[in-house]
């Protein structure tokens, strides 16, 4: 059990907050938008390439997560693959979708929507801006959902800002499939929403949802969770 004081999962009004932060995204699966911004003057530095299979060098860090994310942290194979701590540890009222391949995670401080696909693999998540705005809608109405199976979970396409990514992104909604309800007699929404908190490191983020932790790695693209 992650130990966060006051942290107890519950309902929210869903309003993205203003951008503060932005961890390094996935080239290939970035969806920027659109912006202003002047050109650098210099091309960042890449990070190194990673020796897999070699021990990493321990971290020194001028500070340490703490609660439920240091205690992940604290586990060697985390420690070493995401570094020290780029900022500070923040709560955040984020939204999660499942999949049949995967999973989507709002992250409103960013104003970005994590995409995981295959656990523990190389090139296994990506992040996507989000896009959505209250005007967008729902759900389309052009979409036809599976047909439900008796005693089984529900198929459906997903709403909200998952759904306008899914929709407008014909790679992704083939890999991740429909969105998955899944005991239509409890709920009748994919969607889930809570309280969570997370970091970001040198070579990753450390996301946590409430109840699972997720381990966000850049230095491969891959994932974990605790």
């Amino acid at each position: 059990m992650l130990r966060f004081p006051g942290q107890t999962p519950g309902p929210f009004e869903t309003n993205p907050a203003e951008l503060v932060s932005m961890p390094t995204l996935a080239p290939a699966l970035l969806t920027p938008a659109p912006t202003n911004t002047p050109a650098p003057v210099s091309a960042p530095l890449s990070s190194p390439t990673p020796t897999f299979g070699l021990p990493l060098p321990e971290p020194t860090c001028l500070a340490t997560p703490m609660w439920g994310l240091g205690d992940v942290w604290r586990n060697e194979a985390v420690r070493t693959r995401l570094g020290c701590p780029t900022g500070e540890q923040i709560g955040v009222q984020g939204e999660e979708i499942h999949f049949q391949n995967g999973y989507m995670i709002w992250r409103p401080d960013a104003g970005l929507i994590y995409v995981l696909f295959e656990r523990m693999q190389p090139e296994g998540w990506g992040a996507f801006v989000d896009t959505f705005q209250p005007s967008d809608p729902e759900v389309s109405p052009t979409v036809v959902e599976p047909t439900p199976m008796p005693g089984g979970p529900l198929y459906v396409q997903p709403p909200g800002r998952f759904g306008k990514l899914w929709r407008e992104n014909a790679w992704l909604r083939e890999k991740l499939g429909w969105a998955v309800i899944p005991n239509p007699k409890d709920q009748n929404s994919p969607v889930f929403r809570f309280n969570g908190a997370l970091q970001d490191f040198e070579r990753g983020v450390l996301f946590w949802d409430g109840v699972i932790c997720f381990v966000l790695r850049t230095d491969d693209m891959s994932w974990d969770m605790y």
